[in-house]
């Protein structure tokens, strides 16, 4: 395994494009595992779409890892394969497989076998109260049919001339058309204010619950693909950190030392 990334680069090249340099981080490989690159996105956001690209572009990995459920990998790959670039559809996890090329492509959001499997664990170990049930399972029916919505959307593009918009694009005041420095700097802000209102905001029991679950999954599938491979991995921002100290982790507890690197 090839410890492909040249962590330099985003430091390099951040004077000219600091969309690179913003929410990445790289935990270099070694002789049993693979390297890992964390790229974190703004659902959408032209700043996030462009810093996906433009690693993808310079670093082609063995895998790549998308926050998308197994199911709804083939729609986005119906998305990627576009005459546009970026793809019009599909925001970065279009964009990204458009760009990786000829790499194997994994979901590792739930709804999956491996999801389901520490969901149930948690409800178990955490003594979930009945109560919260119903938030539980209404969430897994949501997600569930959304990932099958997304599957037939996917055979409906393979065989129609018709493309399916089976997701809501976030919009920002903030475009493609701007230049790097204020699509950085407008991403910034987004960021900046999003994590001070959920400093503030209890969020219910339910989602706290579900998301730490989708984090403990998301890492699990990435301490596997590791094990054998180079990977990217497409994910929100507001799991980068947690994804990243579960990888930390996975080496301290394996040789005792922090291989995190990162701008």
């Amino acid at each position: 395994m090839s410890d492909w990334f040249d962590a330099e680069y985003t430091g390099e090249d951040e004077a000219t494009d600091p969309r690179l340099g913003q929410y990445t981080l790289y935990h270099p490989g070694d002789g049993d595992r693979g390297a890992v690159l964390l790229i974190g996105v703004a659902h959408d956001h032209p700043a996030s779409v462009a810093r996906v690209a433009r690693l993808l572009d310079a670093y082609a990995p063995d895998v790549l890892a998308l926050e998308l459920p197994p199911l709804a990998v083939p729609l986005f790959r119906v998305y990627a394969d576009d005459e546009y670039v970026p793809p019009r559809l599909g925001g970065e996890m279009s964009t990204a497989i458009q760009a990786a090329g000829d790499v194997q492509i994994v979901g590792i959001d739930g709804p999956s076998a491996t999801y389901l499997k520490l969901l149930f664990r948690r409800l178990i170990t955490e003594r979930v109260s009945v109560s919260d049930l119903p938030d539980v399972g209404r969430d897994l029916l949501r997600g569930a049919g959304h990932a099958l919505a997304c599957r037939f959307g996917a055979f409906v593009g393979r065989l129609t001339p018709l493309t399916p918009k089976m997701y809501t694009h976030i919009t920002y005041d903030s475009t493609s058309l701007d230049t790097p420095f204020a699509q950085a700097e407008h991403e910034r802000n987004h960021v900046t204010e999003r994590q001070s209102f959920l400093r503030i905001v209890e969020l219910p029991r339910v989602t706290t619950l579900i998301d730490a679950v989708r984090e403990e999954s998301m890492a699990l599938q990435l301490k596997e693909l590791r094990s054998t491979d180079d990977v990217v991995a497409v994910v929100g921002i507001e799991h980068l950190d947690e994804l990243s100290d579960r990888l930390d982790d996975e080496a301290e507890s394996t040789d005792g030392s922090n291989p995190i690197s990162g701008s």
